[in-house]
């Protein structure tokens, strides 16, 4: 464990005669440097320390909150001697990328690492936790087992080459495995469309428009004229897609690059997405694949057709391709709103045994929706501390900007 520039014990003192803390949160940084003295030994050290830990995660900031964990010697004990049990930490990347964001065309916030920076992670994960599979969640759980002390599932969305070309290298160099969900339709075509958030996002750079209106959205002309105005603009369309029905989202697409006067090449997305040889390359070497739709709809938007169609077309396409059942599912934009019951049991109905969300949180073996489990965001923006007190101290991280 690296240690911080900042240690929880040295900074008790100053704490408590802070003005921004009050009585109960003085107390509490009290009762916890006493524990540390050896007053409290038991269970209630722990408990002790973590709401101490909590209340001063209300006041500092989350990066400032991560160097000081990882200096403390009172969270690293109770990193030694975890609360949690029986859960597993599911990680979502999207896309690992060595490109500057003004240089990029697309949805730079999908891009959760840099090579260097993935790398980094991966060490710290294989150096500290059990990377494991659905498939061995499934495992442990058919023969009855609890699931994997200290597991970490490893998770790709949507299917971009570069989970081959820049994720995989890394992955087989230090031997982890990893799930990547697919959204089949964009897998090996001969003639590839861009992801939606993409088409969004591309004809919003290459605009010469200073000012559009969406009539669909608002009679109010959005400003362009600076990169901000129209990253603000990028925020707002990509909101409002969300929210209305797959068929209001396609019709509003169809148009939009006209509206912005923006002509998009037919080859825009050559290479973009993962070929069929790819992934059955992947799948050989410890990779898993998983469902991410066909077309990458939000599925509480859709007609019970529809979603069906989604659902179980992409699953027979995954294991027609790769022989071998595919058991894990993955919801399109998949915070709550966005899937339901029906959306779960058409899941559940397909055959797959677990799905995963966009909500944040840990997945616990006695309470979590095996059709509902959370996972851990990773960012480009996360600093190696950030990210590495994320999956240590989750509760706690998880509750900050």
């Amino acid at each position: 464990m690296e240690s911080g520039s900042t240690s929880l014990e040295q900074n008790l003192p100053v704490m408590e005669g802070a003005t921004c803390y009050d009585a109960p949160i003085k107390s509490g940084l009290r009762s916890a440097r006493q524990s540390d003295e050896g007053q409290v030994r038991d269970s209630s050290w722990r408990s002790s320390v973590l709401r101490t830990v909590v209340r001063m995660g209300q006041a500092i900031s989350k990066r400032r909150l991560a160097s000081a964990l990882l200096g403390s010697r009172l969270a690293q004990r109770m990193w030694a001697r975890p609360v949690w049990t029986d859960t597993v930490r599911i990680l979502a990347y999207h896309r690992v990328l060595d490109v500057g964001k003004r240089a990029f065309p697309f949805d730079h916030d999908l891009i959760s690492a840099s090579s260097a920076l993935f790398r980094d992670q991966l060490r710290f994960i294989r150096d500290h936790f059990n990377v494991i599979s659905f498939e061995d969640l499934a495992r442990a759980e058919e023969a009855g087992r609890p699931w994997p002390d200290h597991g970490v599932i490893i998770t790709f969305d949507d299917g971009y080459r570069d989970n081959y070309s820049h994720a995989y290298p890394i992955l087989r160099e230090l031997n982890l495995p990893a799930t990547i969900f697919l959204a089949t339709g964009h897998i090996g075509q001969s003639a590839p469309s861009l992801f939606w958030w993409d088409l969004v996002n591309y004809c919003m750079t290459h605009t010469s428009h200073e000012s559009v209106t969406f009539d669909e959205i608002s009679s109010v002309p959005i400003s362009l004229k600076t990169r901000r105005k129209k990253h603000i603009a990028v925020h707002n369309i990509l909101t409002w897609l969300k929210s209305v029905p797959e068929e209001s989202k396609r019709s509003f697409l169809a148009t939009y690059s006209e509206k912005l006067g923006v002509s998009v090449p037919s080859d825009i997305a050559d290479g973009m997405h993962l070929t069929w040889d790819e992934v059955r390359e992947m799948a050989a070497n410890g990779i898993s694949f998983g469902s991410h739709t066909v077309t990458h709809p939000i599925l509480a938007r859709v007609t019970p057709e529809q979603l069906t169609r989604e659902v179980v077309e992409s699953k027979r396409t995954l294991e027609q391709e790769l022989n071998k059942p595919a058991i894990s599912f993955s919801y399109p934009v998949g915070d709550s709103p966005n899937f339901n019951q029906m959306v779960e049991k058409c899941v559940a109905d397909a055959g797959f045994r677990y799905a995963v969300s966009y909500e944040e949180g840990i997945a616990d073996a006695q309470i979590s929706d095996r059709y509902a489990l959370p996972r851990l965001h990773v960012e480009s923006h996360d600093t190696i501390r950030e990210f590495k007190a994320k999956l240590m101290y989750p509760g706690l991280l998880l509750s900050r900007l």
